[in-house]
């Protein structure tokens, strides 16, 4: 749900797209190539993340120059006429190292455990440079990424880590992953009552399969719960592992994996056997989380599955949210019904949901009751449940209903009469 790092949606017959022109003749011994990085096909520019490195491997890929650039560095760089293939990384900083490969080439490899908290880009081309050459190019995520939450954890539950094997150790210089292959650990921490990894990347193995096992350590002993990617993990997608200790004593593994599009996830959902905490606790999503994010939603907008209603800053790294589900039931509710529904009411991982408050109900009507039109067509636009004017709309648990036609009028609830039920919850965000 939250936003993370978006992969680009490229449409290409390679994985990678550029083109160049020749300028005008240069001088001295050696010439200026000029690069400029696109996001896609019509041009747009590319928000970079630095350090730009960029090789130049001659055509008997005997040997390579290496030009590195900063934030506020032009990307022009001088080199000798000869034919060349150009390999440039995008993102290339502290989280990555160069090694020597057993193919005899240097590699891109990532410095911790095969993981990187930072994605790369990776673009190339093959040139005869005896000119000034400007080299445009659209760039991919030569990465996967993978994010982790597990909840219902048991208290004494001293670390949590997730081994993937096999990975690629790397990415040559001159394209393509190298053929040594690695174990990467993502390493878990605990949260706000979650156990989470934020997300992190690796370089795939495209095509091989591929085991994600889960090792719960308790300090007595370790217990490893894996799952298996027959075909491997994607360069470009990403990846979420979820799941916590279940009722039924088994693991499970439970989604619709169909893949969409390059900003989809795959979806792993493990449940664990059934444990629980020491106190009692159910550790499951309640309006007191924290959810990490990289920026906050606008009011009066379309977040993931949700409408954003209100957004209320508190401090310059969090704000309170509240949300509206897509969502919406109009039936009769038994007393205590509609508060019992949304104990089981979840969606894309949240729970706690509640019936609009009194205060929120009232708020609601005078903000959108003259001019109910223009949010339901922004709902229904997105595939949401609409407002009605016709019958009212449960609040306080349930217990009254209000109506979002005439003046505001709240009164008790009869259990005899069709309400419409739509979950509302208050979250807290905190930028990453």
């Amino acid at each position: 749900m939250m936003k993370r790092y978006l992969f680009l949606i490229v449409v290409l017959l390679f994985s990678v797209g550029c083109s160049k022109y020749t300028l005008e003749d240069g001088n001295g011994e050696k010439l200026s190539v000029y690069f400029k990085f696109h996001s896609n096909s019509n041009g747009d520019n590319l928000d970079i993340n630095y350090p730009v490195r960029i090789f130049f491997v001659d055509e008997n890929k005997s040997s390579s120059t290496e030009f590195h650039f900063d934030e506020g560095e032009a990307l022009v760089a001088p080199i000798e006429e000869g034919e060349y293939s150009i390999n440039a990384f995008i993102g290339m900083d502290d989280n990555f190292t160069l090694i020597n490969d057993i193919s005899g080439y240097s590699v891109v490899s990532m410095k911790d455990k095969g993981i990187s908290d930072t994605p790369l880009m990776f673009a190339r081309t093959n040139v005869t440079l005896d000119k000034k050459t400007e080299i445009n190019f659209i760039p991919t995520y030569i990465v996967s990424s993978i994010e982790i939450e597990f909840d219902d954890i048991p208290t004494d539950v001293k670390k949590i880590n997730i081994e993937i094997s096999p990975v690629s150790s790397g990415y040559e210089i001159n394209g393509g992953y190298s053929a040594r292959t690695v174990e990467s650990v993502v390493d878990c921490y605990e949260m706000n009552g979650k156990w989470v990894s934020g997300q992190k990347f690796l370089f795939p193995m495209e095509g091989k399969k591929t085991i994600i096992t889960v090792n719960i350590d308790n300090g007595d002993e370790v217990k490893n719960y894996s799952y298996t990617l027959p075909d491997g993990m994607d360069q470009g997608k990403p990846y979420r592992i979820i799941g916590g200790y279940n009722k039924d004593g088994e693991l499970g593994v439970n989604g619709d994996f169909q893949i969409t599009g390059w900003d989809m996830e795959e979806e792993i959902i493990l449940d664990f056997e059934n444990e629980t905490s020491d106190d009692g606790d159910n550790n499951s999503s309640n309006n007191d989380d924290v959810y990490l994010v990289d920026m906050f939603p606008p009011e009066n907008s379309i977040w993931g599955p949700f409408y954003v209603w209100k957004v209320i800053e508190q401090n310059a790294n969090e704000v309170l949210v509240t949300l509206i589900s897509p969502d919406q039931w109009f039936k009769t509710f038994k007393e205590g019904e509609a508060a019992e529904f949304l104990e089981e009411y979840e969606i894309d991982e949240i729970s706690g949901w509640n019936t609009f408050s009194r205060e929120e109900a009232e708020e609601f009507y005078k903000e959108f009751s003259e001019d109910l039109y223009s949010l339901n067509v922004l709902l229904e636009e997105n595939g949401h449940n609409i407002f009605y004017t016709e019958n009212r709309y449960l609040c306080e648990n349930g217990e009254y209903a209000f109506n979002m036609f005439g003046g505001i009028n709240i009164r008790p609830a009869g259990y005899t009469v069709k309400y419409y039920l739509r979950p509302v919850i208050t979250i807290k965000l905190r930028k990453k």
